[in-house]
């Protein structure tokens, strides 16, 4: 029986929210040192679960210790940045922190390393390399400047002997920001700015250490990291390590054991979820879910209606990015006639959302305009682009974010600078194709974009999904008229593997 009903009042799902510690007395404490201190309060609590593996967080932190020391042994030192290029995993967590511990700057690479260009070029000094991921490690051998040292049983270190810069003084840790084109921008985060954030976003949450949350989002990314390690491991919950690769399969014995409360999705993985739900491939018991958290991308109404009946839980719906710490504003959806279910929420304590003109001046509630994001945990600036603007906590953020404030403060985003085309006398947004799209069709991923005068439409669909490209042209013609025959050029991929990026 699902913990929540749809008919349910929101009372019986939210508990009393926990006290926080007064958020303007962050100083100069750093984040591993604030988490070492709450971790002491419950020494033999599980922090961390991965398959038969696990570490309360008193392991955890004698782990962390040996690592440490195994760190300076191998000669990093504090303000150098080691990018650990592993999946999800107890040893990456527990090296993440080590790194943090030893006042060095940790850097987790958990997709494909050649979006980050010339790692020469980089400003990484180590990279952190499992020992079974055979083709890494082959690449960084390879170049001339890289030197291979044994680390422990479990890694290798790779240093890069070219010349680096080291990172700013309070700069915590390095998050890639999911760039558009081009080379991934590494973004600076720094400890009070991150502590800032994780705060925030407990309280939005209402995370407690009852809860355990099961993670399958890359962490290199600051959705994952952030917003779901991060904070579950500062309120000292434990924390359940999926393998993204077989992430559909475990979820159907492993909720259920390990009584999972939160869940962290972006929008592929729910219309993936939802998909396999409908054809009776998703056996899971999701009965001890308090929620669901959508980020990392617009999600349409149409999969979180669906959603909250296949997980028989509120969806939260998360807004933010990661030059802005990142979490922004937060939007619980309890029932699925919200009638601002298309809102991303309000900002999180301490986060001040503005709508400005073009000329940067700031307009009334349901004007449209730029998004413009205040917070303490705004990025120092853009590692590997030191030519970009730099920025400092309590700075702001212009993001190209269309959208606009109701007179509650929620904010509505309406799509990116440049997301619009005509059609006919009317002009559309690219969200009013993909509602469309997503409406009519199963499918797991749209992308638009302009090219010369047309539209180019890429679809994601599983492999098994019947679909006729016929059929897309004909809801396209009767929702955007006779002229987008020309407009639109579609073309659909397929997928059986998890899309657990945006």
């Amino acid at each position: 029986m699902s913990a929540y009903s749809l008919t349910d009042s929101p009372s019986i799902v939210l508990r009393q929210p926990h006290p926080l510690p007064d958020w303007n007395g962050v100083g100069r404490e750093t984040l591993v040192n604030v988490l070492r201190r709450r971790h002491e309060q419950h020494p033999e609590k599980t922090a961390l679960i991965e398959g038969k593996r696990s570490l309360t967080y008193a392991e955890l932190w004698e782990q962390i210790r040996y690592q440490q020391r195994m760190l300076r042994r191998a000669g990093v030192v504090p303000g150098q940045v080691v990018a650990i290029c592993s999946p999800n995993s107890l040893d990456m967590s527990t090296l993440f922190l080590a790194v943090m511990a030893l006042k060095a700057v940790p850097f987790v690479v958990n997709y494909r390393i050649e979006v980050l260009g010339d790692l020469s070029q980089l400003n990484v000094v180590w990279f952190a390399v499992p020992r079974t991921s055979i083709a890494i490690r082959k690449q960084l051998a390879s170049e001339p400047y890289m030197e291979q040292h044994p680390f422990d049983a479990r890694f290798d270190l790779f240093r890069n002997t070219c010349p680096t810069r080291t990172t700013a003084d309070d700069t915590a840790l390095l998050v890639t920001s999911s760039g558009s084109s081009g080379n991934a921008k590494v973004v600076q985060l720094t400890n009070s700015g991150t502590l800032f954030n994780i705060r925030a976003n407990v309280q939005a949450l209402n995370l407690s250490p009852d809860d355990v949350t099961a993670i399958a989002l890359p962490m290199g990314y600051s959705y994952g990291l952030v917003g779901q390690f991060l904070s579950h491991l500062y309120v000292g919950a434990t924390i359940l390590l999926l393998d993204p690769m077989f992430f559909l399969h475990q979820m159907v014995w492993l909720f259920g054991r390990h009584r999972v409360t939160t869940l962290f999705l972006v929008p592929p993985m729910v219309r993936q979820l939802n998909y396999l739900h409908d054809r009776k491939l998703l056996p899971a018991d999701f009965s001890t879910l308090r929620f669901v958290a959508v980020g990392g991308n617009r999600i349409e109404t149409t999969a979180i209606r669906k959603a909250m009946q296949v997980f028989g839980c509120p969806v939260i719906k998360t807004y933010g990015l990661a030059e802005a710490g990142p979490r922004v504003a937060t939007h619980p959806v309890y029932h699925s006639a919200d009638p601002d279910v298309e809102s991303v929420g309000l900002p999180n304590r301490g986060v001040r959302v503005q709508i400005v003109s073009d000329e940067g001046e700031e307009l009334l509630p349901g004007k449209i305009g730029t998004v413009r994001i205040h917070s303490p945990s705004v990025m120092m600036g853009y590692f590997n682009a030191p030519a970009c603007p730099s920025h400092r906590p309590h700075a702001t953020i212009m993001t190209k974010d269309v959208g606009y404030l109701d007179s509650q403060g929620r904010l509505f985003v309406l799509g990116r600078k440049g997301d619009q085309f005509q059609a006919g006398e009317r002009t559309y947004w690219f969200r009013e194709v993909e509602n469309v799209l997503y409406a009519h069709f199963a499918f797991l991923k749209v992308a638009l974009r302009h090219q010369e005068s047309q539209i180019h439409i890429a679809a994601i669909a599983m492999k098994d999904y019947p679909v006729q490209e016929t059929d897309v042209h004909e809801r396209l013609r009767e929702a955007f008229g006779p002229s987008c025959n020309r407009l639109f050029v579609f073309t659909l991929m397929r997928t059986n593997t998890l899309l657990n990026e945006k």
